[in-house]
Protein backbone atom coordinates (compact mmCIF):
# COMPACT_ATOMS: atom_id res chain seq x y z
CA UNK A 1 0.00 0.00 0.00
CA UNK A 2 2.68 2.32 1.14
CA UNK A 3 4.87 1.77 -2.48
CA UNK A 4 1.16 2.39 -4.49
CA UNK A 5 0.78 5.97 -2.10
CA UNK A 6 4.41 7.31 -3.48
CA UNK A 7 3.85 5.80 -7.00
CA UNK A 8 1.03 7.77 -7.00
CA UNK A 9 2.39 10.82 -5.57
CA UNK A 10 5.42 10.49 -7.37
CA UNK A 11 3.25 10.15 -10.95
CA UNK A 12 1.15 13.43 -9.64
CA UNK A 13 4.36 15.58 -9.83
CA UNK A 14 5.36 14.05 -13.39
CA UNK A 15 2.35 15.76 -14.07
CA UNK A 16 2.45 18.91 -12.72
CA UNK A 17 4.41 20.98 -15.46
CA UNK A 18 1.91 18.97 -18.25
CA UNK A 19 -0.81 20.73 -16.43
CA UNK A 20 0.94 23.76 -15.76
CA UNK A 21 1.15 24.76 -19.42
CA UNK A 22 -2.27 24.74 -19.53
CA UNK A 23 -3.84 25.99 -16.24
CA UNK A 24 -3.09 29.48 -14.93
CA UNK A 25 -3.76 30.43 -11.10
CA UNK A 26 -3.95 34.00 -9.84
CA UNK A 27 -4.91 34.66 -6.42
CA UNK A 28 -6.47 37.93 -4.46
CA UNK A 29 -8.82 39.03 -1.95
CA UNK A 30 -9.32 41.69 0.81
CA UNK A 31 -9.32 42.03 4.70
CA UNK A 32 -10.60 43.75 7.01
CA UNK A 33 -10.58 45.02 10.38
CA UNK A 34 -11.65 46.80 13.02
CA UNK A 35 -13.90 48.24 16.15
CA UNK A 36 -15.75 50.91 16.82
CA UNK A 37 -17.65 52.72 19.97
CA UNK A 38 -19.72 55.28 21.14
CA UNK A 39 -18.25 55.93 24.16
CA UNK A 40 -21.47 54.47 26.10
CA UNK A 41 -22.81 51.02 25.80
CA UNK A 42 -22.64 50.34 22.10
CA UNK A 43 -19.22 49.01 20.56
CA UNK A 44 -18.94 46.90 17.45
CA UNK A 45 -16.43 44.82 16.08
CA UNK A 46 -16.02 44.00 12.28
CA UNK A 47 -13.86 41.16 10.22
CA UNK A 48 -14.41 41.17 7.02
CA UNK A 49 -12.36 39.04 3.96
CA UNK A 50 -12.79 37.88 0.50
CA UNK A 51 -10.82 35.34 -0.90
CA UNK A 52 -10.78 35.40 -4.65
CA UNK A 53 -9.21 32.48 -7.17
CA UNK A 54 -8.59 32.95 -11.08
CA UNK A 55 -8.09 29.84 -12.86
CA UNK A 56 -7.17 29.95 -16.65
CA UNK A 57 -8.26 26.34 -17.53
CA UNK A 58 -6.92 26.26 -21.22
CA UNK A 59 -7.20 29.39 -24.23
CA UNK A 60 -10.86 29.66 -24.21
CA UNK A 61 -11.75 28.57 -21.01
CA UNK A 62 -11.27 30.01 -17.27
CA UNK A 63 -12.86 29.95 -13.87
CA UNK A 64 -13.53 32.54 -10.48
CA UNK A 65 -14.39 31.75 -7.51
CA UNK A 66 -15.11 34.18 -4.37
CA UNK A 67 -15.86 33.53 -0.37
CA UNK A 68 -17.03 36.35 1.46
CA UNK A 69 -16.86 36.34 5.29
CA UNK A 70 -18.78 38.84 6.59
CA UNK A 71 -18.10 38.76 10.71
CA UNK A 72 -18.77 34.62 10.92
CA UNK A 73 -21.07 33.93 7.55
CA UNK A 74 -19.38 32.43 4.67
CA UNK A 75 -21.10 33.18 1.94
CA UNK A 76 -20.49 32.43 -2.03
CA UNK A 77 -20.12 35.24 -4.20
CA UNK A 78 -19.02 34.13 -7.24
CA UNK A 79 -18.43 30.52 -9.04
CA UNK A 80 -18.13 31.64 -12.81
CA UNK A 81 -16.94 29.76 -15.50
CA UNK A 82 -16.06 31.84 -18.55
CA UNK A 83 -15.95 30.29 -22.03
CA UNK A 84 -15.01 32.61 -25.00
CA UNK A 85 -16.78 31.15 -27.63
CA UNK A 86 -15.61 34.65 -29.93
CA UNK A 87 -12.22 33.39 -30.10
CA UNK A 88 -12.95 29.95 -30.42
CA UNK A 89 -14.92 30.04 -33.35
CA UNK A 90 -12.55 32.59 -34.66
CA UNK A 91 -15.57 35.27 -34.94
CA UNK A 92 -15.18 38.56 -36.00
CA UNK A 93 -17.07 39.75 -32.88
CA UNK A 94 -16.58 39.05 -29.26
CA UNK A 95 -18.68 36.26 -27.77
CA UNK A 96 -18.34 34.96 -24.82
CA UNK A 97 -20.97 32.45 -22.32
CA UNK A 98 -20.46 32.94 -18.38
CA UNK A 99 -22.36 30.39 -16.46
CA UNK A 100 -22.82 29.73 -13.10
CA UNK A 101 -23.36 31.56 -10.04
CA UNK A 102 -22.35 35.44 -10.85
CA UNK A 103 -24.10 39.28 -10.70
CA UNK A 104 -24.06 40.58 -14.60
CA UNK A 105 -23.34 44.42 -13.56
CA UNK A 106 -26.56 46.23 -14.98
CA UNK A 107 -26.26 50.27 -14.32
CA UNK A 108 -22.16 50.02 -13.78
CA UNK A 109 -21.57 53.58 -15.07
CA UNK A 110 -24.24 56.29 -13.85
CA UNK A 111 -22.21 55.89 -9.69
CA UNK A 112 -19.57 58.52 -9.19
CA UNK A 113 -19.99 59.87 -6.00
CA UNK A 114 -18.64 58.53 -2.67
CA UNK A 115 -21.69 57.15 -0.95
CA UNK A 116 -22.73 55.25 -4.10
CA UNK A 117 -26.57 56.77 -3.78
CA UNK A 118 -26.58 56.97 -7.80
CA UNK A 119 -26.13 53.44 -8.53
CA UNK A 120 -29.84 51.21 -8.67
CA UNK A 121 -29.15 47.55 -9.17
CA UNK A 122 -32.75 46.50 -9.54
CA UNK A 123 -32.45 42.59 -9.12
CA UNK A 124 -35.26 41.79 -6.34
CA UNK A 125 -35.49 38.76 -3.66
CA UNK A 126 -38.54 37.19 -2.93
CA UNK A 127 -38.40 39.97 0.07
CA UNK A 128 -37.98 43.00 -2.30
CA UNK A 129 -34.39 43.45 -1.12
CA UNK A 130 -31.65 44.72 -3.91
CA UNK A 131 -29.39 41.66 -4.64
CA UNK A 132 -27.83 40.80 -7.65
CA UNK A 133 -25.54 37.53 -7.79
CA UNK A 134 -27.65 33.94 -8.82
CA UNK A 135 -27.26 31.13 -10.73
CA UNK A 136 -27.64 31.24 -14.42
CA UNK A 137 -26.41 32.13 -17.99
CA UNK A 138 -24.66 35.15 -19.11
CA UNK A 139 -24.12 36.06 -22.55
CA UNK A 140 -21.64 38.75 -23.71
CA UNK A 141 -21.69 40.09 -27.11
CA UNK A 142 -19.45 42.82 -28.25
CA UNK A 143 -18.36 44.74 -31.32
CA UNK A 144 -15.48 47.79 -31.23
CA UNK A 145 -17.27 49.99 -28.30
CA UNK A 146 -20.47 48.09 -28.13
CA UNK A 147 -21.78 45.76 -26.01
CA UNK A 148 -24.98 43.40 -25.84
CA UNK A 149 -26.00 41.34 -22.69
CA UNK A 150 -28.41 38.77 -22.22
CA UNK A 151 -28.22 37.12 -18.81
CA UNK A 152 -31.35 34.89 -17.37
CA UNK A 153 -31.96 32.58 -14.10
CA UNK A 154 -34.62 29.52 -15.16
CA UNK A 155 -35.61 28.98 -11.61
CA UNK A 156 -37.66 25.79 -12.08
CA UNK A 157 -40.67 25.90 -14.42
CA UNK A 158 -44.07 27.17 -13.75
CA UNK A 159 -42.55 27.98 -10.02
CA UNK A 160 -39.82 30.72 -11.02
CA UNK A 161 -38.02 30.11 -7.74
CA UNK A 162 -34.21 29.15 -8.03
CA UNK A 163 -33.92 25.36 -6.27
CA UNK A 164 -30.22 26.72 -4.88
CA UNK A 165 -31.56 29.67 -3.08
CA UNK A 166 -34.89 29.91 -2.60
CA UNK A 167 -34.86 33.23 -5.08
CA UNK A 168 -36.88 34.29 -8.27
CA UNK A 169 -36.25 33.66 -11.55
CA UNK A 170 -34.98 36.35 -13.76
CA UNK A 171 -34.19 37.98 -16.76
CA UNK A 172 -31.30 40.96 -17.85
CA UNK A 173 -30.79 42.37 -21.03
CA UNK A 174 -28.47 45.41 -22.06
CA UNK A 175 -26.29 47.52 -24.34
CA UNK A 176 -23.24 49.26 -23.67
CA UNK A 177 -21.61 51.89 -24.80
CA UNK A 178 -18.05 51.89 -23.52
CA UNK A 179 -16.32 55.11 -24.81
CA UNK A 180 -17.52 55.69 -28.23
CA UNK A 181 -15.74 59.11 -27.71
CA UNK A 182 -12.73 59.31 -24.85
CA UNK A 183 -14.45 59.27 -21.50
CA UNK A 184 -18.26 58.67 -22.14
CA UNK A 185 -19.60 55.55 -21.06
CA UNK A 186 -23.47 54.70 -21.48
CA UNK A 187 -25.68 51.84 -21.05
CA UNK A 188 -29.91 50.84 -20.94
CA UNK A 189 -31.42 47.69 -19.58
CA UNK A 190 -34.34 46.11 -18.77
CA UNK A 191 -34.36 44.01 -16.01
CA UNK A 192 -37.95 41.47 -15.03
CA UNK A 193 -38.06 39.11 -12.11
CA UNK A 194 -40.33 36.47 -11.08
CA UNK A 195 -43.51 36.47 -8.73
CA UNK A 196 -43.04 33.91 -6.32
CA UNK A 197 -46.87 34.53 -4.89
CA UNK A 198 -47.99 34.46 -8.62
CA UNK A 199 -45.83 32.44 -10.77
CA UNK A 200 -45.73 35.18 -13.33
CA UNK A 201 -43.39 37.30 -14.67
CA UNK A 202 -43.48 41.09 -13.35
CA UNK A 203 -43.37 43.79 -15.87
CA UNK A 204 -39.90 44.44 -15.54
CA UNK A 205 -37.50 47.62 -14.77
CA UNK A 206 -36.14 49.73 -17.43
CA UNK A 207 -32.60 51.83 -16.43
CA UNK A 208 -30.33 54.15 -17.68
CA UNK A 209 -26.85 55.16 -17.08
CA UNK A 210 -23.59 57.11 -18.00
CA UNK A 211 -20.81 58.61 -16.92
CA UNK A 212 -18.64 61.22 -18.48
CA UNK A 213 -14.67 61.64 -17.28
CA UNK A 214 -12.03 64.15 -18.50
CA UNK A 215 -8.85 65.76 -17.06
CA UNK A 216 -7.18 68.41 -18.08
CA UNK A 217 -3.48 69.07 -16.32
CA UNK A 218 -3.50 68.91 -12.92
CA UNK A 219 -8.17 68.88 -12.72
CA UNK A 220 -10.15 65.81 -13.22
CA UNK A 221 -14.24 66.22 -13.66
CA UNK A 222 -16.25 63.21 -13.73
CA UNK A 223 -20.18 63.67 -14.09
CA UNK A 224 -22.65 60.34 -13.96
CA UNK A 225 -26.30 59.79 -14.10
CA UNK A 226 -28.96 56.92 -13.09
CA UNK A 227 -32.54 56.72 -14.13
CA UNK A 228 -34.90 53.65 -13.57
CA UNK A 229 -38.30 53.43 -14.77
CA UNK A 230 -40.52 50.30 -12.71
CA UNK A 231 -43.47 49.26 -15.45
CA UNK A 232 -45.69 47.87 -13.17
CA UNK A 233 -48.80 49.35 -12.72
CA UNK A 234 -48.95 49.82 -8.81
CA UNK A 235 -45.27 50.34 -8.33
CA UNK A 236 -44.27 52.81 -6.19
CA UNK A 237 -42.33 54.72 -6.42
CA UNK A 238 -42.90 54.69 -10.62
CA UNK A 239 -39.35 56.29 -11.20
CA UNK A 240 -35.81 56.65 -9.27
CA UNK A 241 -32.65 58.77 -10.37
CA UNK A 242 -29.86 59.87 -8.86
CA UNK A 243 -26.87 62.13 -10.44
CA UNK A 244 -23.10 62.40 -9.17
CA UNK A 245 -20.35 64.73 -9.86
CA UNK A 246 -16.28 63.82 -8.94
CA UNK A 247 -14.09 66.80 -9.09
CA UNK A 248 -10.56 66.77 -8.11
CA UNK A 249 -7.71 69.60 -8.43
CA UNK A 250 -4.31 69.17 -7.08
CA UNK A 251 -4.74 67.46 -3.87
CA UNK A 252 -8.07 67.69 -3.22
CA UNK A 253 -11.38 65.86 -4.47
CA UNK A 254 -14.98 66.68 -3.94
CA UNK A 255 -17.82 64.56 -4.99
CA UNK A 256 -21.56 65.40 -4.87
CA UNK A 257 -24.48 63.40 -5.14
CA UNK A 258 -28.66 63.84 -5.29
CA UNK A 259 -31.41 61.88 -5.89
CA UNK A 260 -34.92 61.77 -6.44
CA UNK A 261 -37.80 59.73 -6.67
CA UNK A 262 -41.54 60.06 -8.00
CA UNK A 263 -43.75 62.20 -5.18
CA UNK A 264 -40.26 63.22 -4.06
CA UNK A 265 -38.33 65.00 -6.93
CA UNK A 266 -35.25 65.76 -4.91
CA UNK A 267 -34.93 63.68 -1.41
CA UNK A 268 -31.02 63.50 -0.61
CA UNK A 269 -27.94 65.04 -1.34
CA UNK A 270 -24.01 63.81 -0.59
CA UNK A 271 -21.22 65.27 -0.14
CA UNK A 272 -17.72 64.49 -0.02
CA UNK A 273 -13.87 65.27 0.65
CA UNK A 274 -10.71 64.08 0.48
CA UNK A 275 -7.09 66.05 0.73
CA UNK A 276 -4.20 63.96 0.14
CA UNK A 277 -2.14 67.06 1.80
CA UNK A 278 0.92 64.37 2.49
CA UNK A 279 2.01 61.06 0.32
CA UNK A 280 1.32 59.03 3.39
CA UNK A 281 -2.21 60.66 4.27
CA UNK A 282 -5.67 61.61 3.47
CA UNK A 283 -8.04 63.53 5.73
CA UNK A 284 -11.69 62.51 4.91
CA UNK A 285 -15.35 64.11 5.62
CA UNK A 286 -18.62 62.95 4.18
CA UNK A 287 -22.09 63.94 4.85
CA UNK A 288 -25.72 62.90 4.24
CA UNK A 289 -28.80 64.92 3.84
CA UNK A 290 -32.27 63.64 3.40
CA UNK A 291 -35.05 65.73 2.13
CA UNK A 292 -38.16 63.26 2.12
CA UNK A 293 -41.34 64.01 4.24
CA UNK A 294 -40.66 63.21 7.71
CA UNK A 295 -37.08 62.56 7.79
CA UNK A 296 -34.54 64.60 9.59
CA UNK A 297 -32.28 66.96 7.13
CA UNK A 298 -29.32 66.19 8.83
CA UNK A 299 -28.40 62.00 8.50
CA UNK A 300 -25.00 61.92 9.60
CA UNK A 301 -21.38 62.94 8.48
CA UNK A 302 -17.94 60.81 8.98
CA UNK A 303 -14.91 62.50 9.45
CA UNK A 304 -11.39 61.08 9.32
CA UNK A 305 -8.11 60.45 8.53
CA UNK A 306 -6.41 57.70 6.42
CA UNK A 307 -3.07 57.02 6.52
CA UNK A 308 -1.45 55.02 3.49
CA UNK A 309 1.07 52.02 5.06
CA UNK A 310 2.29 50.37 1.87
CA UNK A 311 -1.28 48.47 0.49
CA UNK A 312 -2.74 49.08 3.81
CA UNK A 313 -4.88 51.39 4.43
CA UNK A 314 -5.79 52.36 8.33
CA UNK A 315 -8.82 54.88 8.64
CA UNK A 316 -9.32 56.70 12.25
CA UNK A 317 -12.40 58.68 12.27
CA UNK A 318 -15.55 59.71 13.80
CA UNK A 319 -19.09 58.66 12.74
CA UNK A 320 -22.07 61.10 13.92
CA UNK A 321 -25.36 60.68 13.24
CA UNK A 322 -28.50 59.36 15.74
CA UNK A 323 -29.99 56.87 12.91
CA UNK A 324 -26.82 54.98 11.77
CA UNK A 325 -26.32 57.16 8.42
CA UNK A 326 -23.97 59.10 6.75
CA UNK A 327 -21.11 56.62 6.86
CA UNK A 328 -17.79 57.23 4.36
CA UNK A 329 -15.14 55.24 5.09
CA UNK A 330 -16.95 53.81 8.60
CA UNK A 331 -19.25 50.96 8.05
CA UNK A 332 -19.85 49.49 11.18
CA UNK A 333 -23.86 50.59 11.53
CA UNK A 334 -23.69 51.98 15.14
CA UNK A 335 -27.02 53.57 15.23
CA UNK A 336 -25.62 56.61 17.64
CA UNK A 337 -22.03 56.71 15.70
CA UNK A 338 -18.90 57.07 17.51
CA UNK A 339 -14.92 56.74 16.70
CA UNK A 340 -13.69 53.72 14.94
CA UNK A 341 -10.11 52.12 13.61
CA UNK A 342 -10.53 50.05 10.97
CA UNK A 343 -7.54 48.20 8.59
CA UNK A 344 -7.85 47.28 5.05
CA UNK A 345 -5.67 45.22 2.45
CA UNK A 346 -6.15 44.11 -0.68
CA UNK A 347 -4.07 41.17 -0.97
Amino acid sequence: MKKLLVLSVLLGLLALPVFANHVSIDMGGDLTFGTAGDFDAAQKDKVDFTWDVMVGLDDYNSFTWSLVNVGTTNALDQALVTTDVGMWLGLPVGFKVMWGYNDPDANEFGDVSGYGNQAYDFSPNITGGQVGEYWGLDFLLSYNFIEVEFAFSPGIADTWVNPATGDQGRILAGLALKEPIPGLNAEVYWFQGGDVATDVLDQGQLGVGAAYATEVGMASLTGGVSFMYDMADAAAPAWKYGIGLDAGYSMFDVTVGITGMEDSTFDGMTATVDIAAVEQATIYAGMQLSFADGADTFQGADLGVNAHIGIVECYLGYNITSNGAGEYNSDFGLTDGGAYVKFDVDY
